[in-house]
């Protein structure tokens, strides 16, 4: 397999793949179970516990208890594709009501081989890493997952040469980190 010099090469930005299966075991962001495109930008899921206050009778400070979690809605961002509607059936289907559009979101983060990321790659140096260039490094796993806002491309401008990006905000109940081992 030839090397791709990193610096001209605008797919080595994209190293977040996403899947989102639902209940009946459709995958809505794939074709025949691979990704349609990698994601070049990926917010990460975040918890947060609320600080419940409670003051018992005489006690002159406040005792403090967890309160309930909340977690925040991410936003996945990749480029404009020809015939590429996945998030946009999604989104019709939360908005028409139609079928079962809560799904689990699974993001895999990608590591990237040593050879890809050096300026010059020495042939017959070996990777001391071991890592496979496909290997996931973490995975993250939304669970109830639903889409809230899709916009369809980046804003319309003539003069710029930048690739067009689509975004998905998705709102989602839980989650869980998968740390892999390398």
């Amino acid at each position: 397999m030839a090397l791709r010099a990193q610096d001209s090469d605008y797919l080595h930005n994209f190293r977040f793949l996403a899947a989102a299966t639902n209940t009946a075991g459709v995958n809505r962001l794939t074709v025949d179970g691979r990704a349609q495109a990698g994601f070049n930008s990926v917010t990460t899921p975040e918890a947060t516990v609320e600080v419940a206050e409670y003051k018992e009778g005489q006690d002159i400070y406040t005792q403090k208890y967890p309160g309930n979690p909340t977690v925040n809605d991410i936003t996945l961002s990749r480029g404009v594709a020809r015939s590429d509607s996945a998030f946009w059936s999604w989104v019709r289907q939360v908005i028409e009501g139609t079928g079962a559009y809560r799904a689990t979101l699974t993001i895999s983060h990608l590591h990237r081989v040593e050879a890809l990321t050096r300026a010059f790659p020495a042939e017959g140096i070996e990777n001391v890493t071991r890592i496979p260039e496909d290997a996931e490094g973490m995975v993250y796993h939304l669970f109830q997952a639903f889409p809230t806002r899709h916009k369809v491309a980046a804003d319309l401008d003539a003069t710029s040469s930048d690739v067009s990006l689509m975004e998905l905000d998705v709102a989602f109940e839980s989650f869980e980190v998968e740390y892999l081992a390398a």
